[in-house]
């Protein structure tokens, strides 16, 4: 690069050199070329895409582009979906995972543990709830993780506004003039209501006072208002081959020099994206006529191919592809930062917006992972089906030839003299010939080996490495392949929700009311102090996707509780809550109550039963039941002044209360008799001694 090219990359200035960064883009595109090259035969291997292929899945000599099929017209030429089941199962795997992976935020150079807390059900929330389209992105973003090697996601802040006609009357207004309508019929109030409308409805001070004229008019009148329909925090999930572009030799994204964004617009998008961003008139105009007109310049790759042709892309005739380039430059000061220029191929000389980025954390608003590190260059990374293409093929050859050879073996060449072929053939017909070996079958050349076998073999060994589980392949290490993949899908998503918590704590509301589902109360989310910084890190361990196993797990728990004698250092709740979601998983949330619940039903059945001893129906105790709490509530019952005047005026009913309250009793005095058959005597109440070391 020359000087010039060097400093554009490096020094921040107020006016960017475009010509350079068209330039730049176009270099990038094309170094990157032989690696797209690759993810366009990923596409194709996984889609059973190639060239002569025909609808009944038959060689055809017209489909093929020299006129000739192998083995012969009509062959068998099926599809083969390995890969596409390989990445499929995988995706099920690594998404599962995210959806029921354990959220922890962590204080970074504070100790503010119970906001980590909020915030880790807060991230959770926003997962769910305020991000919508999250778990879609995800699936797009980890389907691209398999299919093209790496994964990219795009974390922004979203405001959406929208224009909407609301009516406003006379009466709606009076309140801002203490009732006074003859104060707002003489115009005197006319400064303070035009104030509240262009601050309300965001409308300019002429058209303010144009509608208090038309409320005095008319008694109402129709405002044109601005109203925000979204402000929240997004994800997006970026085709690496597409939309996002890294120098060829980057090894980590977030450090790259500089990045590519391309964004496709409508010209409609262009002019609303264009106003909403404060773009450059001039700019918006042309790249308007580019994308109605479908001028765009194409680009042209190293071996001929136009970008758009190249790539599975549909060229749709009222877009275009704006691009924004982040670069992190220094200014006079010294001091870094990332910048974002705003261009498209096409309007030359022109850029949209030159900007430092707002952004408090810092970084490119990007999260980039490799499926692997096989070397310290992020595109270095092989995806499924660049591996697994072989495979697929000895597959489908085998069984293409398995099928050619049945077809031969059903219905073989049929030899006859030459120009005289029979008039009729099949069962039971009569044809005259001169020697007995006129007419007959060709030989067919017996199937080499065991074609079934063979496929079956192969995809052992792609199962195996793509940690599929088979009778034969080792557990141990199918479960760290699964768990791995799942580790590098967790660290991916812990960068996003740094990135998400960042413009949040940003842009968001100071306070927030939310309630994450499965739980049973609403939580309030503060920002607090913006300079606090949190860690994600998100959890899950590949074997709790047997849920017979997990289930186990928590039975080995609690008994190895009860062996030891662990007393108050568990929760039974908690544990039994961990059981339950296994064994149901998504409804055992509809049936676990929370704790202050649990309370309340217990005190609500207890007062049902107090009911029915009062009707002369008592109940009888349940053996498993919350009876410490019960007994205490029927004690503060039974001594309020007017039911101890009604036990002692009434002894039937005073022979219930009591048989009930043995009853209650010999239940309390059950549970402390397995305590005291665990320790062999009374507890202490101080605890267990202590094994030291």
């Amino acid at each position: 690069m020359d000087k010039t090219q060097d400093e554009e990359l490096l020094l921040a200035t107020d006016t960017p050199d475009i010509s350079i960064l068209q330039q730049v883009y176009a270099t990038t595109v094309n170094d990157l070329e032989e690696w797209r090259q690759q993810r366009q035969l990923d596409y194709n291997a996984r889609r059973n895409i190639w060239a002569g292929k025909s609808d009944d899945f038959r060689k055809h000599k017209v489909n093929s582009e020299t006129g000739k099929v192998f083995p012969f017209e009509g062959a068998a030429d099926h599809e083969v979906y390995d890969i596409d089941d390989h990445i499929r199962a995988n995706k099920c795997m690594a998404m599962n995972a995210l959806r029921r992976a354990t959220i922890n935020a962590t204080p970074v150079g504070h100790d503010d543990t119970e906001s980590a807390a909020i915030k880790s059900q807060y991230m959770r929330w926003n997962m769910e709830t305020k991000m919508p389209g999250f778990y879609e992105q995800a699936d797009l973003a980890i389907d691209n993780f398999l299919e093209k090697g790496c994964m990219i996601t795009h974390q922004y802040w979203e405001v959406i506004d929208q224009k909407v006609r609301k009516k406003i009357k006379l009466s709606d207004v009076l309140a801002l003039v203490g009732n006074d309508e003859n104060l707002l019929m003489s115009g005197q109030a006319d400064e303070v209501l035009s104030q509240h409308f262009v601050e309300k409805y965001d409308i300019e001070p002429e058209k303010a006072l144009e509608v208090i004229d038309e409320l005095r008019l008319n008694g109402e009148a129709e405002v044109v208002a601005t109203i925000e329909l979204h402000n929240r925090p997004c994800m997006r999930a970026l085709m690496p081959d597409e939309d996002v572009f890294f120098p060829p030799d980057t090894k980590d994204p977030q450090k790259a020099p500089y990045a590519f964004l391309d964004v496709t617009m409508t010209a409609e998008e262009v002019v609303s994206r264009g106003a909403k961003e404060e773009w450059d008139e001039e700019f918006i105009e042309k790249a308007k006529e580019l994308a109605q007109n479908n001028t765009q310049p194409q680009l042209t790759d190293i071996y001929g191919h136009t970008r758009e042709k190249f790539l599975h892309e549909f060229n749709n005739n009222q877009t275009m592809r704006i691009t924004y380039m982040y670069r992190r430059l220094v200014d006079n000061d010294g001091v870094a930062g990332v910048y974002c220029t705003v261009f498209a191929r096409g309007v030359e000389d022109l850029y949209a917006k030159h900007f430092l980025q707002d952004y408090d954390h810092g970084d490119m608003p990007f999260v980039a992972t490799p499926l692997e590190r096989t070397d310290s260059r992020f595109y270095s990374a092989r995806s499924f089906p660049e591996v697994g293409a072989s495979a697929q093929q000895i597959v489908k050859a085998e069984q293409d030839g398995s099928i050619d050879n049945l077809s031969m073996r059903t219905l073989p060449p049929l030899l006859h003299p030459p120009g005289k072929p029979p008039v009729r053939w099949g069962p039971g017909v009569q044809e005259g010939v001169f020697r007995p070996d006129q007419y007959k079958y060709a030989d067919i050349p017996a199937p080499v080996g065991d074609s079934y076998s063979m496929r079956e073999e192969v995809r052992k060994m792609a199962s195996k490495y793509f940690a599929r589980a088979d009778q034969e392949a080792d557990p141990t290490e199918i479960q760290n392949k699964q768990q791995d993949l799942v580790n590098r899908v967790m660290e991916h998503f812990k960068k996003v929700f740094i990135q998400i918590d960042a413009l949040c704590t940003q842009f968001g509301d100071e306070i927030e009311y939310f309630q994450v589902v499965g739980a049973n109360q609403m939580q309030q989310y503060r920002k607090g102090d913006p300079s606090n910084r949190y860690d994600f890190w998100l959890d899950f361990d590949i074997s709790t996707q047997d849920p017979a196993n997990m289930v186990d797990r928590v039975k080995g728990v609690a008994e190895l509780a009860q062996m030891l004698g662990v007393v108050g250092q568990y929760d039974n709740t908690k544990l039994f809550q961990i059981g339950a979601s296994q064994l149901l998983p998504g409804a055992a949330n509809q049936f676990i109550l929370s704790d202050q619940a649990g309370q309340e039903r217990a005190i609500e059945e207890e007062r049902q039963a107090i009911s029915q001893i009062m009707a002369g129906v008592p109940p009888n105790v349940r053996e498993k039941d919350a009876h410490q709490l019960k007994m205490q509530y029927f004690q503060q019952w039974k001594q309020q002044p007017d039911i101890q005047q009604m036990l002692a005026a009434n002894e039937s009913l005073a022979e219930r209360v009591q048989n009930y309250e043995n009853q209650r009793m010999h239940q309390l005095q059950q549970q402390q008799n397995a305590v005291t058959g665990r320790l062999g005597g009374q507890d202490t109440g101080f605890g267990q001694t202590t094994d030291l070391q």
